[in-house]
């Protein structure tokens, strides 16, 4: 027997086996083969999120104060970087290779070489500010809450002391790991408890008013939390932003135009985890990965939904496992869906309309709720998946996919 037909009749042999094999489905088609380190010497940054641009290169957000972007390749080596002036915390490229980084309420565009072309108020941030009358009622009500004889105020009180604290870090310094997720965590837990010990005084007919100076302190400090974008995509002539709601625990996606003009909000709602909502486009539509309700919903530019697929999942293939995944959503060339889940580190495929392609395969990551960004190369050989706490990009490259594979049984 030849060589040839050697090759032949072993990849006839596999590719039996595994039309067998009813487990098929669960056998991962990647397998992780590097990790990227975006550092530059000893200047290594804490790393928020990335996208690939138009050359296959990583797009890194870096930094918790004055953040700045760096473009990677796949040895790790920076080829480009530059500042942005704010706290970067999502970025996307758009159809014409320009780099859109948002945070602290600002949308930035540059161009591929670190050019700033734009930089704009976003919508959020600017109803945020000019709308404040439904801001100030919630305020009072938290506040009143927070200031009567329950037991809980007392924690409250104490939430309050550490999150100023850490808020006058971070404007100091770098915060690590630890204390981030903090700062993420203790406005939600602040809310709940607030919103617990309302409901108990109302029922006692018991309340305290705050003063004039307590509202408009704490108001300015929501107006500055809400300022936080949570991810950035762009497709055609549409720029799309997703935000934590000022009042409430649900999610919001606002739609500008190219040039960051025309915002309107289109979808509200959404339920996240730990300040994490992940909103994606492609010609098929735009696709979140509504975390805290363990789907993927699909829209139209408008904010119309098409389709959703998705379930909680203790174990298994199907569904989404953990307290609140998938945590990020990509796309490669072909419109195909990959999903990524905190803590398993899980990464799945998915046509559009949510039929299972494939499990792409897992990485190591620690517990705990976090963003996991995820990009695929244009043949979706390569998968690019974030691992947040150790500041890093792990590779996972496409082993012998049978999904791919032909073979000719001679006759």
């Amino acid at each position: 027997m030849n060589c040839l037909a050697s090759v032949c009749t072993l990849l006839t042999t596999i590719a039996t086996a595994a039309i067998a094999n009813e487990d098929v489905a669960n056998m991962p088609t990647h397998r992780s083969t590097k990790v990227i380190e975006i550092a530059d010497g000893n200047r290594r940054l804490q790393l928020s999120a990335f996208c690939l641009n138009r050359d296959g290169h990583i797009v890194a957000i870096c930094g918790n104060g004055s953040g700045e972007v760096r473009i990677v390749n796949d040895d790790g080596e920076i080829l480009r970087s530059w500042p942005v002036g704010i706290r970067p915390e999502a970025v996307a490229v758009n159809d014409q290779g320009e780099i859109l980084v948002g945070g602290e309420g600002r949308l930035l565009r540059f161009d591929a070489t670190g050019e700033e072309l734009q930089q704009a108020e976003a919508p959020h941030a600017f109803s945020v500010r000019t709308d404040t009358k439904q801001l100030r009622k919630a305020v009072i009500r938290q506040l009143t809450a927070s200031r009567s004889s329950n037991p809980i105020a007392s924690r409250i009180a104490l939430y309050e002391r550490v999150l100023v604290q850490l808020e006058a870090k971070g404007k100091r310094t770098e915060l690590n790991d630890q204390e981030m997720r903090m700062l993420e965590l203790i406005p939600q837990n602040l809310a709940r408890f607030r919103e617990q010990v309302e409901t108990e005084e109302k029922r006692a007919g018991k309340t305290t008013k705050p003063s004039e100076d307590q509202i408009q302190k704490f108001t300015e400090r929501l107006v500055q939390s809400s300022m936080k974008i949570s991810s950035i995509s762009a497709h055609g002539d549409h720029v799309f932003i997703a935000t934590q709601a000022p009042i409430g625990f649900g999610f919001d996606v606002w739609r500008t135009s190219g040039d960051f003009g025309d915002g309107k909000k289109i979808i509200a709602g959404l339920r996240g985890c730990c300040g994490q909502m992940d909103v994606q486009c492609c010609p098929s539509g735009v696709f979140v990965a509504e975390n805290a309700r363990h789907r993927v919903v699909r829209y139209d530019v408008d904010g119309n939904e098409l389709a959703q697929w998705g379930s909680r999942a203790r174990t298994g293939f199907e569904g989404f496992s953990g307290c609140c995944n998938p945590m990020n959503v990509c796309f490669d060339g072909d419109g195909s869906v990959f999903t990524s889940e905190s803590t398993t580190g899980r990464i799945k495929r998915f046509r559009s309309d949510g039929e299972t392609m494939a499990l792409v395969g897992e990485i190591e990551l620690s517990p705990g709720c976090k963003t996991v960004s995820i990009a695929a190369s244009t043949d979706g050989r390569k998968v690019y998946v974030l691992d947040v706490s150790r500041s890093r990009i792990v590779v996972l490259q496409e082993e012998l996919a049978l999904s791919r594979l032909k073979v000719e049984v001679p006759s």
